[in-house]
């Protein structure tokens, strides 16, 4: 009887063929034993996709049965990012396309590598001080930062070294000042610049900008650019115990051309 069930389970499952080694093959092109769970919903996925697991390497990937979409990436919901009809007001809205020009400039190089791209902001509700989502729309050069939404979530901050200064709390203004945003965006690959061996590495730029509220509309200025460089120091004075530092390491600056010209340097 095992036996019997062990053949009726293989011969119901069909292995997953890659097409050109990129996308999993469509899900029509294979059947799953029910039992082993190969098909199941996955939680906070968006609506219509599906988790898949693979039956030859056991790795999960994913399904759209409206599209015939299939992925390894997870996919990602990018409902927050709808617009709603309010384009013409400044704001950390997905209404308001925000142009950005980086200058960027390795350490030990003379040269200077412009980056432009576009960006849209969408604030997750409930949060003090305010966060949420950003995106890259586009980049010029291509490929030069990760297009889509960013891993890592933007902050209103009003002291970025220390995140529990809060004037407003004291009572000297009506409502919370935040001088700063921070976000992040990721760097496809290694930056090359004229000079042998210099590059800014590959992953997240860190960015602080100015940012102001005037008349109902935001203002995002001028603002600095790192990322960060991990070091192993000793946390002891022999050396028997070390740890990892993410150093920051200064890397060129950011402009928001949409309103950095009109922006007050001062807070008050």
């Amino acid at each position: 009887m095992r036996m019997m069930l062990l053949l009726a389970a293989t011969s119901l499952t069909v292995g997953l063929r890659l097409h050109g080694g990129n996308s999993p093959a469509p899900l029509t092109s294979r059947l799953c034993v029910a039992r082993s769970g190969c098909i199941l919903a996955r939680l906070n996925l968006p609506p219509g996709w599906k988790e898949v697991t693979d039956a030859d390497s056991g790795k999960p990937y994913y399904y759209n049965a409206a599209t015939g979409v299939t992925q390894w990436q997870v996919p990602k919901d990018d409902s927050q990012f709808a617009a709603t009809g309010n384009g013409n007001l400044r704001a950390l809205t997905p209404d308001c396309t925000w142009k950005v020009k980086l200058d960027l400039k390795a350490p030990d190089s003379a040269s200077t590598i412009t980056v432009t791209a576009n960006l849209r902001f969408a604030e997750d509700q409930g949060y003090e001080p305010p966060q949420g989502f950003v995106r890259v729309e586009s980049c010029v050069p291509d490929e030069t930062l990760a297009l889509g939404e960013q891993k890592v979530r933007w902050a209103l901050s009003e002291d970025p070294e220390d995140r529990k200064d809060s004037l407003w709390i004291w009572g000297l203004f009506s409502e919370p000042l935040y001088p700063f945003i921070l976000f992040e965006m990721e760097l496809v690959a290694p930056l090359a610049f004229p000079e042998e061996g210099v590059a800014i590495p590959a992953g997240p730029l860190y960015f602080q900008v100015d940012h102001r509220r005037k008349d109902g509309q935001v203002q995002l200025g001028e603002g600095s650019v790192t990322y960060k460089q991990v070091s192993e120091q000793n946390a002891d004075l022999v050396g028997l115990s070390q740890f990892s530092y993410a150093e920051p390491v200064p890397c060129g600056k950011i402009r928001f051309l949409d309103t950095a010209q009109g922006i007050s340097k001062g807070i008050f």
